[in-house]
């Protein structure tokens, strides 16, 4: 029996299970997928004569590999994208022929996300997978968390951090958890509209820097009284800021390089009905003539399911280390969380001003395929971080832009 270790999730974890060849977006095609040292190894012990001629055939060592627990291996992926080990029914014939043990690291933990903070380990998952993220995003009363003490298994560390350890004595990061926390709680007051809880929630993130350069010895103390509630007089709606954000996002979308840069088909004709919707190609469009889609929509749609977009708000707080999941602030980890959240509302009003329609299964299903393209691209957020502090975007005032 294997050691028990503290262990926090969100509730809907213990959801889960993968449903394999019924998966209408697999992780099995469209991505990259790689092989751990010690399962690399194993493939090339097989007494299988099958199996081993297609490991032998479809796995390969990788020079660029950065882990030899994550992608000492990568396996040759077909012309059309699909893993080799696909059967025609899109289940794995290695976990069919030898068993789970067999699988990679990779294609055991995927869409399972755990991350080591002081010693706990926090679990959650991918909403890049079709099955998670109508697990997570779908739960209308939100995200709850629990605390046990189990096995957790075979698994990746994405990150980890020790609070307490000296090199973070004069550092934000010390207080990572209290943060976090507010942060988590900001998105969940439902007291106030989303908009709302992202306005406070960088007001907060940038307060709290403020507070951290000026006077760090009281950054405890801000931290446990801030008020959450705290909008009055400070954030108003203006539907302006609706036409700013085309602009914005007519950059956001070159940026992503469709055409060259994404493999996912579904992503591909997502974009062309936005760029269709907002004339994104034209120079001479009048985006005033949108703002009434904008609102219309968030009052049929997004008002009605607010919940989703909460629950894919706290799942990336909880998951990526928010806020201190950017290198150089906390602040541009939140211009980033509101680009991504923006950015989703930004593809849904193209796709309704098209179809004049939507549904939560839906949104859902946007949602992630937007992620698994997105998170999972190998450049874009890196540029897409950079355009904006080029830009001198990352202040408090362009956010309001995008809210």
């Amino acid at each position: 029996m294997g050691k028990k270790v503290k262990s926090i999730y969100p509730e809907y974890y213990n959801e889960f299970k993968c449903i394999g060849g019924s998966c209408e977006d697999s992780c099995c095609i469209g991505w990259d997928i790689d092989i751990d040292k010690v399962t690399f190894r194993k493939y090339y012990k097989v007494q299988d004569l099958e199996m081993k001629r297609m490991f032998q055939k479809n796995v390969h060592n990788n020079e660029e590999s950065f882990s030899d627990d994550v992608d000492y291996g990568k396996v040759k992926l077909k012309d059309d994208k699909r893993c080799p080990f696909l059967d025609c029914n899109n289940y794995c014939v290695i976990h069919s022929k030898l068993g789970e043990d067999y699988l990679s690291n990779v294609c055991t933990c995927f869409p399972r996300i755990t991350n080591l903070v002081d010693g706990c380990y926090e679990r959650s998952l991918d909403v890049a997978c079709p099955e998670a993220a109508r697990i997570l995003l779908l739960n209308e009363e939100g995200i709850k968390f629990k605390e046990s003490e189990e096995e957790i298994g075979k698994h990746i560390l994405s990150n980890q951090v020790d609070t307490k350890s000296k090199e973070l004595s004069n550092s934000l990061a010390k207080y990572f958890k209290e943060i976090r926390k507010v942060c988590i709680k900001i998105i969940q007051n439902r007291k106030l509209e989303l908009t709302e809880r992202l306005f406070v929630l960088g007001e907060f993130i940038n307060n709290l820097e403020d507070e951290s350069e000026s006077n760090f010895n009281n950054i405890e103390k801000f931290i446990n009284n801030y008020d959450i509630n705290r909008t009055q007089g400070f954030y108003e709606k203006n539907s302006l800021y609706f036409m700013l954000q085309i602009d914005f996002f007519k950059k956001m979308v070159s940026l992503l390089n469709i055409d060259k840069e994404v493999d996912s088909d579904l992503f591909k004709e997502y974009t062309k009905q936005i760029i269709d919707s907002f004339n994104l190609n034209r120079e001479d469009a009048d985006n005033r003539t949108y703002i009434e889609v904008f609102e219309e929509y968030n009052k049929e749609f997004l008002d009605k399911y607010t919940y989703i977009f909460e629950n894919y708000l706290v799942n990336f707080i909880y998951n990526n280390m928010f806020p201190f999941n950017e290198k150089e602030s906390i602040f541009d980890g939140y211009i980033m969380l509101l680009m991504r959240y923006s950015f989703i509302r930004f593809y849904l009003v193209g796709k309704y001003i098209k179809e004049r329609n939507d549904s939560k299964e839906e949104i859902v299903r946007f949602i992630q395929v937007f992620s698994k393209t997105i998170e999972h691209h190998r450049s874009y957020l890196t540029k897409s971080i950079r355009y904006i502090k080029e830009k001198e975007f990352d202040n408090i005032e362009f956010a309001k832009t995008l809210l």
